[in-house]
């Protein structure tokens, strides 16, 4: 039986005293905290301003001195973040922005490539968009990337499963993440689909969003 690993908590904002985090990190260090990333909804509850990240950086990189483990951080990317990662023109913005989540001290990226997350996803079946995520991908091998796996994200994540079965396409800092609920919260149904023989096989599976 698969243990749990790490349990996320989602959506610390401003509200939030980045030390009260670094308490809860150090005393249990098997919660990964993640950090909501919208440009336009900066600042908004759930969504913490770039000022605060950098606060909560500082204060954890202080308290993981004292820590048997790092702090957990892991980046929820939504709105023109997931856009630039699935467009190649933007290629230069999306890697100065992951370069700096690296330097903050985060771990992994969730790309939210859903409408209700505010990406455009007219195009998520296109080659390019494809291969701007794999570029993506490649270029932060320091990063793990966690694909939002529903039904919406489909053309995306049955894409990459296609490049690695298929084409041998190496993507070791890519996994998937169930979520049906597309990060609203709500609660999960269902079981696994049919390709998670492979995805499992590879350890690719990091858990289903919405369990109770």
């Amino acid at each position: 039986m698969a243990k749990l690993s790490a349990l996320g908590f989602c959506g610390a904002d401003n509200t939030c005293n980045p030390r009260h985090l670094a308490l809860l990190s150090k005393s249990y260090p098997s919660v990964e905290f993640g950090i909501l990333f919208r440009p336009d909804k900066e600042g908004q509850p759930r969504y913490a301003t770039l000022d605060w990240v950098q606060q909560l950086s500082t204060i954890l990189k202080g308290s993981e001195e004292k820590a048997a483990a790092a702090p957990r951080l892991a980046a929820h990317l939504c709105g023109s973040h997931v856009n630039d990662v699935l467009n190649g023109d933007m290629s230069d913005r999306i890697d100065a922005f992951l370069n700096q989540l690296h330097e903050w001290g985060f771990q992994r990226v969730q790309v939210n490539a859903t409408a209700v997350n505010g990406v455009l996803t007219d195009n998520l079946a296109d080659e390019s968009t494809l291969q701007s995520f794999i570029r993506t991908v490649k270029a932060h091998p320091t990063l793990e990337f966690i694909v939002q796996k529903n039904e919406e994200t489909k053309p995306l994540w049955d894409g990459l499963l296609i490049q690695m079965k298929e084409c041998s396409e190496r993507l070791d800092n890519v996994v998937f993440l169930h979520d049906e609920s597309k990060g609203t919260g709500t609660m999960a149904e269902g079981g696994w689909c049919g390709d998670e023989a492979f995805v499992c096989g590879h350890r690719k599976v990091v858990g289903f969003a919405g369990v109770s």
